[in-house]
């Protein structure tokens, strides 16, 4: 595994123009959706905007990188210049690769091994991992959303047609007075035809075209109704002049559904960030397992080692005590090669869950062996720098610049909802009739025009459920806000943790590794002066093996301390939103428009 240096993964040139251009998509949608009345509103927002971000950038001085540095002592000389026999003692962690034994797997065969190195880790968990798709699914289904409030304003075709048959009665059926009757009733058959397209439009209003045609009786002869045929072209308009007026009171929900689909985008690449973040960290532990393992066998050979020499001196200088301590020592050492037996398997479980590779299922049984260990170079990092790039990547931050759009949007539709409805209505149509169907479209010449004109006014008095709901939008846009801030300083002390996490878990190992080192040199003198013993007695006994565990527990803590760097690295990587980048991960986000284009 290659060293990973942090000035390549977060140091951005350009960290502070993206940090600005962050400040001005607030501006920008917010400018956008506003009225010149609304000006200086946005203008103080604009200014809160950018104060909290100038406010934690101040309070951070620029310096040059820093790199990560140790605080431990040197070792003695004695220690230095004996370091590679010390290196040698105790388990060897390293031997924690294909050759280890862990045992048949659940259905009692014996487990084929199938080793796995981070980065292929890494790639197959943004590939294949569930909680991944499913985020990728709900941004799927926000696009979706977008098509659909889209769709509000497409055009709509309709046709119809209606056959009536009339069959009335005439008075001449029922003498009436001393005068003769001539209505002899109706039974008659009317045909009508429509077709119209309307569209509802941004302005608020709604357009529409209509072509209507009926057959029906024209009495010019008396008792003798013909038959003709009117037919008119109508054109309509309605548009409110007031409330409900306005491309952005209408297309609201567009740009919320827009927002929407940025959010999803959004929750796909902090899902990743997290899922690298969770992907290294069940890969260093399945490490840490199996090095439990290599420990947890060392600690049993040499207590087999001692319990076998104090079983060769039990008639010479070995009581019967002494060698049931060495037994019972020996025994309670072999439930720890059970338990990290068990580690081993939850460890790899949890990996395969994550990564969900088809050729690692979970249910298999397969002895998966991480190829990589963990780095201890030191790693260059900028404070001020990493702020800078956490505030113009991190999700968290671009999540509340997009609930203050959300917020913004909605305080515009109730600002308008404040208005007095005044709403125009107007519609002209052309006539003609004649015999037939044809002749009376042909007949339509514009001598004979209808047209109709109005207007209708409502106000409600006092105004106060409207007045209510700007109110409760200026709120939540306020709300908005202060959460656009909590999220810039959640982000620094994220960074800060991170950057803290990372300096000592890298003095950690440093430190580790000499305790490792001495305990070594306790145990290697131990083993020195145990070869000039005429007889092993009890307390002996009993401290060389503690010494053992000591060593063996120093051995793991140094392991711990590299585990604790490294992931610190994956975390910094994730709060300022590098982590992708860092790992050679591009993220593609499909836009709606892209999905219909390919259907």
């Amino acid at each position: 595994m290659q060293p990973r240096f942090h000035e390549r993964q977060t140091c951005c040139p350009h960290a502070i123009n993206h940090l600005l251009a962050s400040a001005a998509i607030i501006a920008t949608v917010c400018g956008g959706c506003s009225s010149p009345l609304d000006r200086d509103a946005e203008e103080d927002l604009r200014r809160s905007v950018q104060a909290s971000v100038d406010r934690e950038l101040n309070a951070i001085p620029a310096r040059p990188p820093q790199e990560t540095t140790s605080v431990a002592d040197p070792l003695p000389e004695d220690l230095a210049n004996r370091r590679g026999e010390l290196d040698q003692l105790g388990p060897q962690v390293q031997q924690d690769g294909t050759g280890l034994n862990v045992g048949p797997g659940l259905d009692g065969e014996p487990l084929a091994v199938s080793t796995v190195s981070l980065q292929h880790a890494l790639h197959t968990a943004v590939m294949n991992n569930l909680g991944v798709q499913q985020a990728r699914i709900q941004q799927g289904i926000a696009a979706a959303e977008i098509v659909r409030a889209e769709a509000a304003f497409d055009a709509v075709l309709g046709a119809g047609a209606n056959l009536s048959r009339i069959d009335q009665p005439g008075s001449d059926l029922v003498p009436i007075g001393p005068l003769p009757t001539t209505n002899q009733g109706q039974d008659l058959r009317q045909w009508g035809f429509t077709s119209d397209l309307s569209r509802r439009l941004t302005s608020g209003g709604a357009f529409r075209v209509a072509v209507e045609s009926e057959n029906q009786p024209f009495f010019n002869t008396p008792g003798r109704p013909e038959a003709a045929w009117t037919s008119a072209v109508s054109l309509g308009l309605s548009q409110p002049l007031l409330r409900g007026f306005g491309s952005e009171v209408n297309t609201a929900e567009i740009r919320l559904a827009r927002n929407n689909d940025r959010r999803a985008g959004l929750q796909v690449r902090s899902d990743l960030l997290d899922l690298l973040v969770d992907v290294e960290s069940a890969y260093w532990n399945l490490v840490i397992a199996r090095q439990q393992l290599v420990v947890a066998n060392w600690l049993v050979s040499e207590g087999e080692r001692i319990r076998d020499i104090l079983q060769s001196r039990r008639g010479f200088d070995t009581t019967l005590a002494q060698y049931a301590s060495a037994v019972a020592t020996v025994e309670s050492r072999k439930t720890r090669v059970i338990e990290a037996v068990r580690a081993i398997g939850d460890a790899a479980g949890r990996l395969k869950i994550l990564m969900n590779d088809p050729a690692l299922p979970v249910g298999g049984e397969v002895n998966l062996v991480p190829s990589d260990t963990m780095v201890d170079e030191p790693l260059l990092y900028d404070l001020r720098d990493s702020v800078t790039t956490a505030l113009s990547r991190s999700p968290l931050i671009d999540q509340a610049i997009l609930a203050i759009d959300d917020a913004s949007i909605r305080e515009i539709v109730a600002r308008n909802g404040r208005l007095p409805e005044l709403d125009l209505a107007a519609e002209v149509s052309w006539l003609g009739l004649a015999g037939t169907y044809g002749s009376s479209m042909g007949n339509i010449d514009g001598d004979f025009v209808d047209y109709i004109l109005g207007l209708q006014f409502s106000q409600a008095i006092g105004n106060r459920a409207a007045d209510s709901v700007f109110r409760q939008a200026r709120l939540q846009r306020s709300s908005a806000v202060v959460g656009y801030r909590q999220a810039v300083q959640g982000v620094v002390l994220q960074v800060k943790d991170a950057i803290r996490e990372l300096r000592a878990g890298y003095a950690l190992i440093a430190q580790a590794r000499n305790f490792r080192v001495a305990q070594a040199e306790n145990l290697r003198a131990l083993e020195a002066y145990q070869r000039t013993l005429a007889s092993l007695t009890p307390t002996f006994l009993e401290t060389l093996f503690q010494q053992q565990s000591r060593l063996a527990e120093a051995r793991l803590q140094e392991s711990y301390a590299l585990v604790q760097y490294n992931l610190a690295v994956a975390q910094l990587e994730r709060v300022t939103g590098t982590g992708l980048e860092a790992n050679n991960i591009d993220m593609v986000v499909v836009e709606a428009a892209d999905e219909n284009d390919g259907q």
